[in-house]
């Protein structure tokens, strides 16, 4: 038997090879499988996305142009354009029919660098002639056409999010519609005290710039989705129960809402010590999220320096408080590159376990935060006192946060429909003022339906007062941030009046994978060492003091005055200062053979381990091969 395989080995090899051409021609008319073995699942599209793109109606062409002839020396983003040249061939294996993509580098005084030019595109020198290196996308379909003017490397993680945010853009025939619904003179009003009226506040004119905003009046009879995208309810002092029942049907239609509800409303509170709080507490409990407007936050860590009262010193305000950094989630759009959002005296909402609703945390305070009674807060003159036996409880308040999901309606029957007030006109003739109903036919009551509302505990934060400074420039208004409430406002809008495919994206994972054993080493090592290196640093200024001290210098005359006790002081002295340099040059050394020992174990560990498990695994089939054959 072994002589006739020996015999016909050759014809065995001639056969697989032609089985494995005939296998590979195989595959390759079979449809191409895509499979993402990234543990982030980095290339993989969300189901957002994939709605949106199985939902294109005409064709679409993704054009990105990206200055691969400029970016030889430039590896990093070389990897990055890649990258995103990849995720787009995602997009298109989704909808191949629909969605073209090219990538064209615009090189130097050509055309296609008039044409990104023209378009709109942003271009980052590179060069001293001059020279621009481009990366961004042009998405068109028929005659329109939508941006992405340059790819920031630093917002890689929502890569998807702008990408598909485009295609929304260019799929919509109009701007989104924004309903505005509040008691706060947020359109313009008259000042009191300067006897004039006043403008719309600045977050109104940032809104109008992307939105066409709408100010709704009460008593509101009905609100359907189509007819607003987005509804802002500001501080709901008194909405009475049929206008409630309107943004309850809203939400219950579709209708994306933000919320601002306040336990104390500094810019509506008309006299020192007054307590200005809104609430919706049946909707708000039913859409699980407890919150208390008797209770206001104070943060110690975050709190705002200002002036204390009589002159005195600036202390930080823990009622007035800056949010930065680790208080702003990282991972969600509408927050992750915010730099500080101001807030005050703002609320604290809490998860209602039982409701079975989403509640993710946006913003939050700080840990160095505690609660206060709304009341005998307004009653503080000098926030200094705030400060006094501060006590924190070491959580964190959350102070913005959305929810979604599936609620009930809490009316069974629609309530009845406001009564039209009688007024008398100049001549005396009697008329009826009709509130702002709507729409003549009634909608059809809602018994239940999916909710996507975002629930602010603070309405200060709207006011400009609190993060844009307002100038006026030849008769215009020009606005001023120094905060970012402003770019919160404009996202939460942004992605609200979008597709549920925007609402439901995330922050993509990190591309970069660091070494997080060889970070954990090296931070181990260093900690190691760090104690004897600062032991011996505070010797050796210790010596160099001593010697300036009793080494006269710049005078020879007291040099020669010198007994040979001081002289001989000196030298240990210089001896000891020379030894202690050796041995913090020494632990130094130390500390950087010992991160090369780590580093290079891990690097000889990742070369060889696949390798020699291979060698392992060939030897022991090698060697049951010949037990099995008995040799």
């Amino acid at each position: 038997m072994r002589g006739l395989f020996t015999r016909y080995r050759g014809y065995s090899l001639l056969a697989c090879a032609l089985l494995l051409i005939l296998l590979t021609a195989l595959l390759q008319r079979l449809p191409a499988w895509r499979l993402d073995l990234t543990e982030e699942k980095l290339y993989s599209l969300g189901e957002g996305s994939r709605q949106l793109l199985q939902g294109l109606e005409e064709p679409v062409t993704l054009s990105l142009y990206f200055s691969s002839s400029l970016a030889g020396d430039l590896p990093q983003v070389q990897d990055y354009a890649r990258r995103i040249e990849d995720l787009l061939r995602e997009y298109r294996a989704i909808n191949p029919r629909y969605l073209q993509l090219q990538v064209v580098d615009p090189e130097p005084f050509s055309e296609a660098e008039d044409r990104v030019t023209a378009a709109g595109l942003q271009g980052a020198p590179i060069t001293l002639g001059g020279d621009s290196l481009y990366l961004g996308l042009i998405a068109r379909a028929g005659d329109r056409q939508e941006v992405l003017r340059f790819f920031n490397p630093d917002r890689e993680r929502f890569l998807e999010y702008d990408i598909t945010q485009t295609l929304y853009r260019l799929t919509q025939s109009r701007p989104p519609r924004v309903a505005v619904l509040s008691p706060l003179p947020l359109f313009g009003g008259y000042d009191v005290r300067r006897r004039s009226k006043t403008g719309p506040w600045a977050v109104i004119q940032q809104l109008q710039q992307i939105a066409e905003v709408q100010e709704l009046v009460l008593p509101l009879a009905t609100l359907a989705p189509a007819d607003a995208d987005v509804l802002l309810l500001v501080h709901p002092q008194e909405l009475d129960e049929r206008s409630r029942y309107a943004v309850e049907q809203f939400v219950l239609g579709g209708g994306r809402t933000m919320i601002f509800v306040d336990p104390q409303a500094e810019i509506d509170s008309r006299t020192p010590g007054q307590v200005s709080a809104s609430d919706l507490p049946q909707l708000l409990r039913a859409w699980g999220v407890d919150y208390s407007p008797q209770e206001v936050i104070l943060d110690r860590a975050r709190g705002l320096r200002l002036a204390t009262s009589q002159r005195g010193p600036s202390l930080p305000h823990p009622g007035i408080a800056g949010l930065t950094g680790e208080d702003l989630n990282a991972d969600a759009v509408l927050t992750a590159e915010l730099d500080t959002v101001n807030i005050a005296a703002s609320g604290r909402l809490l998860p209602i376990s039982d409701r079975g609703l989403q509640f993710e945390a946006l913003l939050s305070s700080s840990a160095d935060s505690r609660m206060m009674s709304a009341e005998a807060y307004a009653a503080v003159r000098d926030h200094g006192r705030l400060l006094l036996n501060f006590e924190p409880d070491s959580e964190r308040k959350v102070v913005l946060a959305r929810v979604s999901g599936h609620v009930r309606s809490i009316f069974d029957v629609p309530p009845p429909l406001a009564t039209p007030t009688v007024v008398v006109d100049d001549d005396d003739e009697p008329s009826a003022a009709t509130p702002d109903a709507g729409p003549t036919a009634l909608p059809t009551h809602l018994a239940e339906g999916d909710i996507q509302v975002l629930v602010f505990a603070d309405v200060d934060l709207l006011s400009d007062r609190m993060w844009v400074q307002v100038s006026n420039f030849i008769g215009e208004s020009t606005l001023i941030p120094w905060a970012s409430n402003g770019d919160l406002i404009t996202n939460s809008v942004e992605s609200l009046a979008g597709s549920g495919a925007l609402i439901g994206l995330r922050s993509r994972g990190r591309y970069a994978r660091p070494f997080y054993r060889l970070d954990k080493l090296r931070a181990q090592a260093a900690a190691a060492f760090k104690q004897q290196e600062q032991t011996l640093q505070l010797q050796l200024q210790e010596l160099e003091q001593r010697i300036a001290s009793v080494s006269p210098r710049g005078d020879e005359d007291l040099q020669l005055m010198l007994t040979d006790a001081q002289r001989a002081e000196i030298r240990d002295f210089e001896v000891q200062r020379l030894q202690t340099r050796r041995e913090l040059r020494q632990v130094q050394r130390q500390l950087n053979e010992s991160i090369e020992q780590v580093q290079w174990r891990l690097q000889l560990v990742n070369l060889l381990l696949v390798p020699l498990l291979l060698m392992l695994t060939m030897t022991a089939m090698l060697v049951y091969r010949r037990r099995r054959a008995g040799l």
